[in-house]
């Protein structure tokens, strides 16, 4: 089974969520708090960490979430964590138990930029009371 290299608990309040309906589609905006805790990186979410989410009149939905997390690479060096967190979702797959998203990530961790800057992860976006989790994926890997 493929095990995620981190998972992200992120924690948001209803009452700060900006929401705008019209004819030509939503937006949401969902502000966010979080944290890691990992063998690569352990940290928290900085303030200013946002979920916007923008659906057409399809109803097909766009996410992208910009979060940077202060924390310490593996090494044990402070240092910070910008992800950039992008999915899509569609009104057929919605009920879907998580969705899947595209990564990015930028640091100025030599050891967490050497590996995290490449371009070759996924995540899984799961639902939980409170927020959601972000598993974090190696799509390189064969666990």
């Amino acid at each position: 089974m493929e095990k995620p290299i981190m998972t992200f608990q992120i924690f948001t309040d209803d009452a700060q969520v900006s929401n705008m309906e019209g004819p030509y589609g939503a937006v949401t905006f969902i502000p966010f708090t979080g944290k890691v805790e990992s063998e690569l990186f352990t940290g928290e979410i900085l303030p200013g960490a946002v979920d916007v989410q923008v659906e057409n009149v399809a109803g097909s939905r766009h996410m992208c979430a910009k979060y940077m997390f202060r924390g310490k690479d593996s090494e044990g060096t402070e240092c910070y964590l910008f992800v950039e967190n992008n999915g899509y979702f569609t009104k057929a797959n919605r009920e879907d138990a998580y969705l899947h998203a595209c990564p990015r990530f930028i640091t100025d961790s030599r050891v967490l930029g050497e590996y995290l800057c490449r371009g070759q992860f996924r995540s899984e976006v799961q639902g939980r009371k409170g927020g959601v989790e972000i598993r974090i994926y190696d799509v390189m890997k064969n666990d």
